[in-house]
């Protein structure tokens, strides 16, 4: 199944990247949340990708898609992650997939196709950056942390998240602000980012970056410290040392 998924992300991003710079005839889902021609086909070829394989199980992708079966399998999909980047030929952006069993992590697959990263995780088997194993950063304390965070697209509830970025910036190394929740989890797990934190996040969004994190040894949870709820949207990634100064932020 995982060399399914990276088959099919591969395939997905390889149509992203030749599409970029194209026209993409953009519309808007929200008045800042765009969507592209791109985005659309590239979740055809991965749901139909899906369906001739494993016809029976649920499927949640970006792009108005819902398909509950029962199947004790759920496909998140994110075909393109970084939308927003793409729009503006900025070369990060993603094919975002993520496979849960019973409701928990077990696949997960983030492919980064201009700077051709292919992110990979296996419950109980780690995480890898292609083919090489990552684990999160050994960084102990938040001033020594470059840490990443994004912002939601309501501009009419901002003042919870302008408050986090002033308490986290007072106290870390840095903040970047890159545009992919799927990739800034993916830096988290390979040790480039010390920490993500975001709110109002889909499910297609983190499913597999969470993931990945996960296997290469970080912590994941919502702002109150319990599991995350994808349906929630609100995401903080850490290694274990930084997670409970971060927490205490949120």
């Amino acid at each position: 199944m995982l060399d399914f998924i990276i088959h099919i992300a591969r395939d997905a991003g390889r149509y992203l990247k030749d599409n970029l710079g194209t026209d993409l005839d953009v519309s808007f889902k929200g008045r800042i949340n765009p969507v592209t021609r791109v985005d659309k086909a590239s979740q055809d070829m991965i749901i139909g990708a899906i369906s001739r394989e494993f016809p029976g199980h649920s499927v949640i992708a970006e792009e108005g898609l819902t398909q509950e079966t029962g199947s004790e399998y759920t496909w998140y999909v994110d075909p393109l992650d970084g939308t927003v980047n793409y729009i503006h030929g900025i070369p990060f952006f993603c094919v975002s997939i993520g496979l849960y069993k019973k409701g928990e992590p077990y696949l997960g697959v983030c492919y980064s196709p201009v700077l051709d990263e292919l992110y990979s995780s296996e419950h109980g088997k780690g995480a890898f950056l292609n083919g090489r194993r990552i684990r999160v950063s050994p960084a102990v304390h938040l001033i020594d942390a470059l840490v990443a965070t994004g912002f939601p697209y309501r501009k009419d509830s901002l003042e919870g998240s302008l408050s986090r970025f002033a308490r986290v910036l007072a106290r870390a190394q840095g903040i970047r602000r890159m545009g992919s929740a799927a990739l800034d989890l993916c830096a988290v797990a390979r040790g480039s980012f010390d920490a993500f934190w975001e709110e109002g996040l889909s499910p297609w969004d983190i499913a597999a970056g969470m993931a990945i994190v996960r296997e290469a040894g970080g912590v994941v949870t919502g702002f109150d410290g319990a599991a995350v709820d994808l349906s929630s949207g609100n995401v903080l990634a850490a290694n274990g040392p930084l997670h409970g100064e971060l927490l205490r932020l949120m």
